[in-house]
């Protein structure tokens, strides 16, 4: 016996299985259990997609392995999914980092971001439309291929100060601070982080 785990959205789904299953068959129960449409998500084990036609043993390539995992993710965000959105700290409009605020005679200063902009005499009721990001622009930077839109998990190491996708996660260095994307904001900037 054997058992496929499935990580979806951050939730870990165990199917369990004989090596000869084939893998659609496998990745058939999981999407009865994990109630989702078959036609948006494809699988991935090892960094590699997979091939629904072959089994689990050949899948595994014969090794005595009896518990896998494998990371399921989304084809396409939906067709009109909104990618921008009102960031959650107060950013810089030109750069898109963190930038302090002082709000004097009704308006308001930008000032101290790590790219050194300032600006001025901002109306309270232009402040408003500085505060957004388009997250489709936050590219993992090792497989250049994901961003933050169509993506359900984004990371940042802070050792080599780059984003990093769910997939390029597992693959990169174990060794170094990865935190979730949500978090970069709130790392103290006394330690030079991010």
């Amino acid at each position: 016996m054997a058992e496929v785990e499935f990580i979806y959205n951050g939730i870990n789904i165990n199917i369990p299985c004989d090596k000869k299953d084939k893998m659609k068959d496998i990745c058939e129960k999981f999407i009865n259990k994990a109630q989702i449409d078959k036609n948006l998500v494809y699988y991935l084990y090892n960094g590699d997609k997979i091939n629904e036609e072959l089994t689990l043993e050949q899948i595994i390539n014969n090794n005595n392995i009896n518990k896998i995992k494998i990371l399921v993710n989304l084809i396409n965000e939906e067709i009109n999914k909104n990618t921008i959105i009102r960031s959650k700290n107060i950013i810089c409009p030109e750069c898109k980092e963190s930038i302090r605020i002082k709000i004097e005679d009704y308006k308001i200063k930008l000032f101290g971001c790590k790219n050194n902009h300032n600006l001025d005499n901002i109306l309270l009721e232009e402040y408003e439309d500085t505060q957004y990001i388009d997250i489709s622009k936050i590219k993992c930077e090792i497989c250049k291929d994901k961003n933050k839109s169509n993506s359900n998990e984004f990371y940042r190491c802070n050792q080599c100060k780059i984003n990093i996708c769910l997939l390029c996660k597992s693959k990169h260095d174990r060794n170094h601070n990865i935190i979730n994307y949500e978090l970069k904001d709130y790392i103290c900037e006394e330690h030079n982080e991010p």
